[in-house]
């Protein structure tokens, strides 16, 4: 009997060991929901860490037609991905051939939904971004139904999965785990974009002409979050723009209901307290006001998409799509240059793209070169 007692505990050790090794293995398995915590300031984070959460390469064009190469195939520079004492740092580095700049897209390898199981999500970012003209650094969260984003038929999650669509195709043809072609039918959230060393923080939300309409911080006012105008088709929903000393601090952004919430504490703050951002129990029910910058609440859309305005394209994404859902969400990191928005708005001129292009490749270069992104800290929480 005892023999068999022994038996019985070592199968037990061995499935349980089994079990484990399989939750921190990289299968396509298992990603839905996938709540995290890495604390680069607290605790002993390395690399292979970050990157069980992330991928640290985006191997195609950038979506926003930035000056940028994203594409760890084609980098010139090396050391772009680093851990120092402050943090993980992504760089933006000059190439040397007088056109762009290797940089980097960060995408989170789970994705988010809100579920019966799970009501509220928190995601939460310590650290600072690079800032200056011609300089694009966001935070943000991008969904997408396609199977290449959900893994679907994949047996390894990793970096080296994604070299295979190295220049196979133009962002807007070739889905992949890291790029959708369906946008914005499962919705877009800006979380902290600023441009052009202006540093204001904007909250913008992209969907479907037909899915969402907006009321930002309860004015009453109804915005359609596709928001197509002459000169953007899909412009999105906004709300106040905040003014920062310096693009650094803790953001957060809540989502729960049919609503989002987007806080931020500067660096001196405490953001350690019981129930505050960085805690192992954060609550924003209990958070300061003040600290609330935007928030966010949807109702079905009832815009048609107008391919005079949205574009066939985006017609065809959205085609079927009318309801307000956020779906499998990403988590994304990156800095690109000039491009649709920072390129336009680089000088008020109507030249204003193609003088950014010059800037950055010229006098901007002492500026721009080995700026970074760093994370502190970045975690995805359930809330209770």
């Amino acid at each position: 009997m005892k023999k068999t007692i022994e038996n019985i505990f070592i199968m037990c050790l061995f499935f349980a060991a089994g079990s484990f090794i399989t939750a921190q293995s990289e299968t396509g398995r298992g990603f839905e929901n996938r709540f995290f915590r890495l604390d680069f300031e607290e605790e002993q984070i390395e690399l292979d860490d970050f990157r069980e959460f992330f991928f640290t390469t985006f191997p195609h064009d950038d979506p926003t037609e930035g000056d940028v190469v994203y594409d760890r195939v084609k980098w010139k520079n090396s050391d772009m991905v680093s851990l120092r004492e402050t943090g993980l740092l992504g760089y933006i580095k000059y190439r040397d051939d007088n056109s762009s700049y290797d940089s980097f897209r960060f995408t989170s390898k789970p994705y988010y939904n809100l579920n019966e199981k799970v009501k509220q999500i928190l995601f939460v970012f310590k650290g600072k971004l690079p800032s200056g003209m011609g300089i694009w650094p966001a935070w943000w969260l991008n969904g997408s139904r396609q199977q290449e984003w959900l893994y679907t038929g994949e047996d390894l999650i990793n970096d080296e999965m994604l070299d295979k669509y190295s220049g196979k195709g133009r962002y807007y043809e070739t889905p992949s785990p890291v790029n959708c072609t369906d946008w914005p039918a499962a919705g877009e959230v800006d979380i902290i974009e600023t441009i052009n060393g202006d540093n204001l923080i904007h909250n913008t939300i992209h969907t479907c002409p037909q899915m969402c309409d907006s009321e930002w911080n309860g004015n009453g006012v109804i915005i359609n979050c596709a928001n197509g105008n002459e000169t953007d088709p899909n412009a999105g929903c906004s709300g106040v723009p905040y003014e920062v000393d310096s693009p650094e601090g803790t953001f957060a952004c809540y989502w729960k209901d049919n609503s989002f919430h987007f806080y931020y504490w500067e660096p001196s703050e405490d953001v350690r307290f019981e129930e505050g951002p960085l805690s192992n129990n954060p609550n924003p029910e209990i958070w300061n006001k003040r600290n609330l910058k935007n928030s966010v609440r949807f109702s079905d859309g009832d815009t048609g998409c107008d391919e005079s305005i949205h574009q066939e394209w985006q017609c065809a994404s959205c085609e079927g799509y009318n309801e307000c859902n956020f779906v499998n969400l990403k988590m994304i990191f990156n800095i690109t240059l000039c491009g649709k928005w920072a390129g336009r708005n680089f000088d008020g001129t109507e030249s204003s793209l193609e003088n950014c292009k010059r800037y950055i490749t010229a006098d901007g270069v002492k500026y721009i070169d080995d700026q970074f992104f760093r994370i502190e800290f970045v975690s995805v929480s359930a809330i209770k």
